[in-house]
């Protein structure tokens, strides 16, 4: 359950540290003050204000999203990704990697120093 987009996890850590600094009597009269606080702001005018206005962006933004004809393009990304997941899925259950030969990579310092066909003839060189 997420709340303002915090999850029990932040939660339970933000009791934890309430509790190693208020200590368990000041918390409980700390957490009251916070729940009546918490309680006249969502009662609020400011609140229904703003609950209004997000229902007004979240229309328009709607509604244009409609009549662009994004949607459209959205859902036929999501039906190209979720096949393109498939396949990467099908690929890596597969041992059909696996099997391929590797390609022969040439070390960077062989172009350099390219080894003579004949031994013998980098010893003639040499004396």
């Amino acid at each position: 359950m997420r709340i303002f987009n915090v999850g029990i996890r932040e939660v339970l850590l933000l009791l934890v540290i309430m509790l190693i600094l208020f200590g368990p009597n000041r918390m409980r009269e700390n957490a009251r003050k916070t729940a009546q606080a918490i309680r006249r702001f969502v009662r609020s005018d400011t609140w229904r204000t703003f609950l209004g206005m997000y229902d007004d962006v979240n229309t328009i933004k709607n509604e244009m999203i409609r009549e662009s004809g994004i949607q459209e393009v959205r859902d036929s990304l999501r039906g190209v990704d979720r096949q393109l997941n498939d396949l990467d899925r099908d690929i890596r259950g597969t041992d059909f990697h696996r099997d391929m030969p590797r390609p022969e990579i040439p070390h960077p310092e062989s172009a350099l120093h390219p080894e003579p066909d004949d031994p013998n003839e980098s010893e003639s060189k040499l004396s």
